[in-house]
């Protein structure tokens, strides 16, 4: 491949520390450090990056000085407004729209060289708060939620599966099932809007002290037309990352890789080849634009050679009601492998919009992602697609 998807070694592989703000005063905050870019190619600050520490910043700004004590996000509405700079840290502007004992609302604008670089909404409650109702009332105590992916069972330990470590912290893991949608015969079946895209994410955090355990790994995975190359990396697995001393950058983290693989492999869900040189006008596979190797590296770049991509609006609705809940919702997003599932329900005047859900190891779906992207199409791209499931 002569595309460069290294973004080079991570000077701050502690997540907290990489994502740390200094508060200026009440209304003002800027990140320690630079956020950084997805791939050396990229054209801005890796979307996930300016989520999550805006995120951060909200959670900062509700914090008791004397209690010590956050309040919990329940849900994160962001706009991408410019692509980041990564090379100067990102200034926080916080309007508090709403504050009360249980409740608090934050319009944040975040700006960058005197440019909005995002601008978000985040509503947040105090940690285990909970409405008040009826203890007689059967109907209090219902939890209605999308079932857990097959996938979730049929492969219980991810680690056993293709990996990819990406955008300094995130980790993927996926089954053939992402590569080649001919294991996947009940799609043909349904429409494209119906069908379900699988994989595990985490975060890779500094490793634990006296624990430097990063593994080379071994892997085949197929190219666009089926030829398994081996090829070796080294990971570092989930048991040996290290856990937040935080327990809020649980969130901060989760709010990081909610957009790491969403609208980019929109090849996969039209059933089209992964080399644009298999459609139709050429029939002739061309290495060169094979986006399989591409996702060997990082899935946030599939779409490469397929469309343009860009981030409009993205969207997170937190399922917890505490910062270590005890009703099974916990999760280590340093540790433990969340389920991502999502569908892309609309594509229409180049604006795909999706839905995703998040599930922790015990089925708990800990939070839904909704997000629209620009895509726009490179020409011929799309040929092969099957009308029928359009």
């Amino acid at each position: 491949m002569m595309l460069e998807l290294s973004a080079g070694e991570n000077p701050l592989p502690d997540f907290e520390e990489a994502f740390k703000v200094n508060k200026i005063d009440e209304f003002n905050y800027i990140g320690a450090h630079p956020l950084r870019l997805p791939v050396s190619a990229g054209r801005g600050v890796y979307g996930g990056h300016m989520i999550a520490q805006s995120l951060l910043v909200a959670i900062e700004s509700t914090k008791n000085d004397q209690t010590g004590e956050y309040f919990i996000p329940d849900s994160y509405h962001s706009f991408f407004i410019n692509a980041g700079n990564y090379r100067t840290p990102m200034e926080y502007k916080v309007n508090k729209l709403y504050d009360s004992d249980s409740i608090a609302k934050r319009y944040i604008e975040v700006v960058q060289r005197g440019k909005n670089r995002l601008t978000c909404l985040v509503t947040l409650r105090k940690a285990g708060t909970k409405t008040l109702h009826s203890n007689s009332n059967p109907l209090s105590k219902l939890d209605i939620s999308v079932k857990p992916p097959t996938l979730r069972h049929k492969y219980p330990d991810p680690d056993k599966l293709y990996q990819v470590q990406h955008t300094d912290f995130v980790r993927n893991a996926f089954g053939p099932e992402l590569l080649d949608y001919k294991l996947c015969p009940e799609e043909n079946n349904i429409p494209a809007s119906e069908t379900w895209l699988t994989l595990f994410t985490g975060l890779k955090n500094i490793p634990e002290k006296g624990n430097n355990q990063y593994e080379t790994i071994t892997e085949e995975l197929p190219d666009a037309i089926g030829n398994l190359h081996t090829s070796e990396k080294k990971i570092l697995k989930p048991k040996y990352s290290r856990s937040m001393k935080n327990p809020i950058y649980n969130y901060v983290g989760l709010a990081d890789i909610s957009d790491s693989a969403i609208i980019t492999l929109m090849a996969r869900v039209l059933h089209i080849p992964w080399t644009p040189s298999l459609e139709r006008d050429q029939r002739e596979y061309n290495a060169e634009t094979d986006a399989t190797f591409v996702i060997r590296s990082t899935l946030n770049a599939a779409h490469i050679f397929h469309y343009n991509a860009m981030s409009l609006d993205h969207h997170i609705y937190f399922h917890n009601d505490d910062y270590v809940p005890t009703d099974g919702s916990k999760f280590d997003v340093c540790k433990d492998w969340l389920s991502l599932t999502y569908q892309l329900k609309r594509l229409s005047n180049n604006r795909l919009l999706m839905r995703g859900f998040v599930f922790n190891e015990n089925d708990k779906c800990i939070a839904t992602i909704i997000q629209e992207g620009l895509t726009i199409m490179f020409d011929s791209v799309g040929s092969t697609a099957d009308k029928s499931r359009l």
